[in-house]
């Protein structure tokens, strides 16, 4: 009883860990995108105006 136990809290564990490394790779990609449409959304004004 205890080894299953054991054994169920370290795939709990093992889980959280590539959850929480996907979950930060997403929260990073996200980020980047959010600023580069911030730069998008700047510079808008000054590429329209060069048309």
């Amino acid at each position: 009883m205890i080894n299953k136990a054991r054994i169920l809290i370290v795939a709990i564990l093992l889980f959280l860990v590539v959850a929480i490394d996907f979950t930060g790779k997403m929260m990073s990609i996200l980020a980047d995108g959010v600023l580069v449409l911030g730069v998008v959304a700047s510079l808008w004004p000054l590429i329209k105006n060069q048309k």
